[in-house]
C-alpha cells in the first residue's frame, strides 16, 4: 500500500469509530483463537480503513463512511475466513442473521469450501446491496433477482415474486423485459 496523503490520514483519524462498529455488530471475538482477539480484528480493521482512505473518491456518489464500512466489513470477513483456512479450527461457524460471525473453536474435520462458500456468498450479497441503491428499473429488478437466486429462490418464484414472464430474464435472452413490474412486491 501507497503511503496516506495528509487529507487521507485525517479521514482515517475521523473514523476510526467505523472499524469498532462492524467489529462490534459483525464479528464475535474470540480470545480463545490466535488472531480472533478484538486488538488483531482491530489492527486489521484499521489496515482496511487505511485502503478506504486511499481509494475513496469524493464524487458525491457515497460519504466516505458509508464506504469505509462497506471496505472494512468486507476485509474483516476475508481476514475472518483466511484464520479459519489457516487454523482449520472451528468445528461450527453460525452467520448470524446481520452476517456477525460467530465460532466454537473446536476441531474440524476437513470441510474446506463450506466456510469460504458462506463468507463469499454473504460478500456477494453485500456488494449487491450496496450496488442495487444506484440503480433503478429493470438493472434493479435484475440485481434484486440475482440476489434472490444466490440465496436459493426458483428462478419461477422470483419471476413471479417481481411479476415477469421467467423466458424473460436468466434464460440468455438480452431482450430488457417489457412485462416486468417496477418493484417487486412485498
Amino acid at each position: 500500500m501507497t503511503s496516506l496523503t495528509e487529507q487521507q490520514q485525517e479521514l482515517v483519524a475521523r473514523n476510526l469509530f467505523i472499524v469498532h462498529w462492524v467489529i462490534c455488530d459483525y464479528i464475535h471475538v474470540n480470545p480463545t483463537i490466535c488472531g480472533m482477539e478484538y486488538g488483531d480484528l482491530f489492527q486489521e480493521g484499521c489496515l482496511w480503513l487505511c485502503k478506504a482512505a486511499s481509494t475513496y473518491k469524493n464524487d458525491g456518489r457515497a460519504q466516505f463512511s458509508t464506504y469505509a464500512k462497506t471496505v472494512v466489513k468486507n476485509g474483516l470477513l476475508s481476514y475472518c475466513r483466511a484464520i479459519c483456512n489457516r487454523k482449520k479450527k472451528f468445528s461450527r461457524l453460525i452467520i448470524g442473521e446481520h452476517g456477525e460471525l460467530a465460532a466454537d473453536g473446536e476441531a474440524l474435520e476437513s470441510r474446506p469450501d463450506a466456510f469460504d462458500t458462506q463468507v463469499s456468498l454473504i460478500e456477494t450479497l453485500s456488494l449487491l446491496d450496496a450496488c442495487k441503491k444506484d440503480y433503478d428499473g429493470v438493472t434493479r429488478l435484475g440485481i434484486e433477482a440475482l440476489a434472490l437466486k444466490l440465496q436459493g429462490m426458483r428462478v419461477t418464484d422470483i419471476a413471479e415474486l417481481i411479476r415477469c414472464r421467467p423466458p424473460m430474464w436468466g434464460h440468455g435472452s438480452r431482450v430488457p423485459p417489457q412485462n416486468c413490474a417496477e418493484t417487486p412486491s412485498s
